[in-house]
């Protein structure tokens, strides 16, 4: 395993520029407790002061979730026919458009038409920015790179969050339209940076661009890999490769559910999406302050609201800094038990009355480590995991079942939390937290049994790991052989491996190579001998 020290030897300043302008991409979670707002777009509730009902919340928490799923199930053959770099172009002028939507509404439908635009850009982001970071990341820094969207998307729910905070008292307009119209400047700066940045290299192999993708592999390795002829080792690999996979006729969407390797794909994909959403961070991203509102916490609310967020931050820098240290999986297993843990203690006092001024300091610091917990775990790796699971040319339609599932149980909580809660429809208040909490027990025995380690893999490399099936826990034990265990070396600035291979023929070693197959190998060795 490499150091720290060797492991970020890989990274280049315009790598980072790349990576962290695709990264730069909700407050509608604390936005709907504000005075300001609920005057403008609430309903006159018994004591004549204005509030969401029921309805309202399970609508407007839950019916966004279609530009949402808009985003996630066209990102595949959008991204696939454009290119990474026109679609982030597309997201930040979407993004334009649904701020001024929601600007100039006048009834809470309207506003919500507004947020069902900016969940689509949601929708494209979350698949965008995870696979543009893992294609052009080296491997050693590709749990860094490719995990940076969560601590990006939660220091922006931090800023959400003190913006409500400040506005916590306001009644006028102003107090909703300031928090609103800030999520514009993200969008703004994308327009201006995004020129600068490069198309991925893998996506220009793919469409016969070569060329250009050796000019962008340059930009983003460093001066010795460039002078080492890395850059044009890894064309030439990937060039092969795909030409190989092609000649099998792969990556259809049928071939998710007929060839083995890819079905167990993706079915770990959607459930790794599935358990960051329903272990709580879905319920306290809907309901969070509205909830602490409800507990008797009042304007203390939105203070509570920024710290949550701003230790959830906290978390998604950790769980990236350390990833490709420690793995994937310790940390989201270390999580998963933290979210057992944090989930039944917000079920047993904050469904329990009377309230107690020690219950609810208990809860608040439940939910702030169940957030925590959730962002070393689930919350970071759903999409850095998904990203690498696709292998060759299956990664996009991978990551867009994976997501899809997200927007689904996303919604799924978001729209049955306000029945299950509530008092007069027979709900169960605070005490939904068991199941949070048992879904969290269910999230730690697929992650013991099931997520697989892939930190440092290549990600050319992960077919040939799951070629065979096996338990969470034999991924880093096997050995890969094939082709793209030799483009992972090459990424990892191996000059022999750039030179494997010579005075072979192509045809031969691909084939041979690619899987990794016993007989394969024996075939390579005999060509080579000759």
């Amino acid at each position: 395993m490499p150091s720290f020290r060797e492991s970020w030897s890989h990274a280049t300043p315009y790598l980072a520029f790349c990576v962290f302008t695709f990264a730069d991409t909700s407050t509608f979670g604390s936005l709907q407790a504000l005075p300001s707002w609920l005057n403008t777009f609430g309903t006159p509730g018994p004591t004549g002061a204005k509030m969401l009902t029921t309805y309202q919340k399970a609508i407007a928490n839950s019916v966004v979730f279609v530009g949402r799923l808009v985003g996630t199930t066209t990102f595949e053959p959008v991204a696939e026919r454009l290119g990474y770099k026109p679609m982030l172009y597309g997201v930040a002028l979407l993004q334009i458009l649904a701020v001024i939507i929601q600007l100039t509404s006048r009834t809470w439908v309207v506003f919500t038409v507004g947020r069902v635009f900016a969940y689509a850009t949601v929708g494209y982001i979350e698949c965008l920015v995870p696979m543009y970071s893992a294609e052009i990341a080296p491997p050693a820094l590709r749990g860094f790179c490719a995990g940076l969207l969560t601590p990006v998307i939660t220091l922006s729910s931090v800023w959400g969050a003190g913006m409500c905070q400040a506005y916590a008292k306001e009644v006028r307009k102003i107090g909703w339209m300031v928090p609103i119209g800030v999520q514009m400047i993200p969008a703004v700066l994308i327009l201006f940076l995004a020129p600068f940045t490069v198309e991925s290299p893998r996506w220009l192999v793919a469409h016969g661009r070569s060329e250009e993708a050796l000019k962008n592999l340059r930009r983003l390795r460093r001066r010795v890999d460039v002078d080492a002829g890395l850059c044009e080792a890894e064309i030439k690999a990937l060039e092969q490769v795909i030409e190989h996979e092609r000649s099998l006729s792969t990556a259809r969407w049928r071939d998710l559910f007929t060839n083995p390797s890819y079905r167990r794909r993706a079915i770990i994909s959607p459930m790794l999406f599935w358990f960051y959403q329903t272990t709580g961070n879905s319920f306290y991203n809907a309901y969070g302050p509205s909830f602490f509102k409800e507990i008797g916490l009042g304007s203390k609310s939105f203070t509570y609201a920024t710290v949550v967020q701003l230790v959830g931050a906290v978390g998604s820098a950790i769980a990236i800094f350390l990833t490709d240290r420690v793995g994937r999986r310790p940390l989201i297993i270390t999580g998963a038990c933290g979210l057992i843990l944090f989930d039944f203690l917000i079920a047993g006092l904050g469904g329990s009355a009377p309230r107690t001024t020690t219950n609810n300091n208990v809860v608040v610091a439940s939910f702030i480590l169940m957030i925590f917990s959730t962002k070393v775990s689930w919350a970071t790796h759903c999409f850095l995991v998904a990203s690498e699971l696709g292998g060759l040319r299956m990664r996009k339609k991978v990551m867009m079942v994976g997501t899809t599932m997200d927007v689904f149980s996303n919604w799924l909580v978001s729209f049955t939390s306000p029945y299950i809660m509530n008092k007069p429809y027979g709900g169960i208040g605070g005490k939904i937290g068991y199941i949070f909490g048992g879904m969290a027990v269910l999230s730690l025995l697929f992650a013991i049994f099931v997520v697989p380690e892939l930190r440092g893999r290549g990600l050319e490399e992960v077919d040939e790991l799951f070629e065979r099936p096996h338990w969470g826990w034999q991924y880093k034990h096997i050995k890969t052989t094939g082709m793209g265990a030799q483009i992972a070396r090459i990424q990892a600035g191996d000059v022999g491996a750039a030179n494997l291979g010579k005075g072979v023929d192509d045809d031969v070693k691909v084939g041979a190579c690619w899987r990794g197959r016993a007989d394969a190998q024996e075939d390579v060795q005999h060509v080579e001998k000759v």
